[in-house]
């Protein structure tokens, strides 16, 4: 990929799974996507900290126990972001209107919310922070994502929802595990 791409460029060709050098074309084609991504997202964040020892939420999964122990973690922050409903809203349309230009959307809205996060994440000032962990990954299960909406209700504020499946919506949200010292 060409060095001279910002790293939301870079990382939208890499959920499109681009390999190689990207033409003035296709790199246009990028940089419209996520122009269009920006002017329709509506970015929210919330964040709930907790001492470790003293967390409503179930830690007890080696994935998240590790982490905490590599980092020296004795509190844990829980951030939840959201691209805001407009953006799958979009993505609906263009998925009947125009697939092509959907799934450069959608890897345009997967790298933004990424990017709007992770500099919310820096603006929070945790000392020592492990990386953000997401429910799903590791031996954490996907289900723990009710446990955290249940003890942040400012995610029904944001528009968010959980379905049966534990699955957010809108889609183009996140939720991030963060160890830290206090």
């Amino acid at each position: 990929m060409s060095s001279g791409l910002t790293e939301l460029e870079k990382r939208a060709l890499l959920y499109l799974n681009f390999r190689g050098e990207a033409s003035e074309e296709q790199l246009s084609m990028v940089r419209k996507a996520i122009d269009e991504v920006k002017s329709v997202a509506r970015p929210v964040f919330t964040v709930k900290y907790y001492k470790i020892d003293e967390c409503p939420i179930d830690l007890s999964f080696n994935s998240l126990q590790t982490m905490f122990e590599k980092g020296g973690s004795d509190s844990v922050a829980f951030l939840v972001s959201t691209l805001g409903v407009s953006v799958d809203r979009r993505i609906d349309r263009l998925k009947d209107s125009d697939p092509a230009k959907m799934v450069l959307f959608d890897a345009a809205a997967n790298a933004y919310i990424e990017e709007v996060t992770n500099e919310y994440q820096k603006r929070l000032g945790l000392k020592s922070q492990t990386f953000r962990f997401a429910p799903g990954y590791g031996d954490v299960p996907l289900s723990l994502q009710k446990q955290i909406f249940d003890n942040i209700p400012e995610t029904s504020r944001m528009g968010l929802t959980l379905d049966g499946g534990c699955l957010m919506h809108p889609f183009k949200s996140m939720t991030g595990i963060i160890g830290f010292v206090s």
